[in-house]
C-alpha cells in the first residue's frame, strides 16, 4: 500500500495543468461512443451472436452503457478519475481487440487509433488521477463542502 501512496504522491506533484483538459476530452469522447454504442443496439447484439456471445448480449450491452457513460461522466469532472479510468480499462481493451477486428490494423481504419488512444489514456490517467482541475481537487481544498 505504501507503493501506491508514493505514486500517487508523485503524480500529483508531476502533473501539468493540459493533461487535465485531456481528461475532459477523453471523458467526453467515451461518453458520446457510449450514446452512440446505445442506439446501435441492434448492430451490437449482431456482433455478440455473430462471436457465440449470446450470454453477453443484454448484460454486456447494459454494462458497456452504464460503465462508459457512468465512468466517462466521472472522468470528465474529474470525479474518482482512477477508479472510474480502472473500470472503463475491459471495456477498452474489449472494442480494441474485438470491435475493431472487422478493419483489421490498417492505416485507413482510424477506430483503431482511436481505441488505442483512449486505451493508452485510460492507463495515463489510472496513474496520474484528476489533476488540479478537478472536483477531487475542488474537495480537497475546500474544507467547507
Amino acid at each position: 500500500m505504501n507503493a501506491i501512496a508514493s505514486m500517487e504522491d508523485w503524480a500529483d506533484h508531476h502533473h501539468p495543468e493540459w493533461l487535465d483538459y485531456l481528461r475532459i476530452i477523453l471523458g467526453l469522447i467515451i461518453v458520446v461512443r457510449c450514446f452512440s454504442f446505445a442506439e446501435n443496439q441492434a448492430v451490437v447484439t449482431n456482433f455478440l451472436l455473430s462471436h457465440r456471445l449470446e450470454y453477453l448480449t443484454f448484460m454486456g450491452s447494459q454494462y458497456i452503457i452504464l460503465i462508459g457513460i457512468g465512468g466517462g461522466i466521472l472522468i470528465t469532472f474529474g470525479v474518482l478519475t482512477r477508479f472510474a479510468a480502472l473500470i472503463n480499462l475491459p471495456i477498452a481493451i474489449g472494442t480494441l481487440f474485438f470491435v475493431n477486428e472487422s478493419g483489421g490494423l490498417t492505416f485507413l481504419n482510424s477506430d483503431v487509433f482511436i481505441s488505442l488512444a483512449v486505451l493508452i489514456l485510460l492507463l495515463l490517467y489510472i496513474i496520474y488521477g484528476s489533476g488540479v482541475v478537478s472536483f477531487d481537487r475542488y474537495i480537497a481544498t475546500h474544507n467547507d463542502v
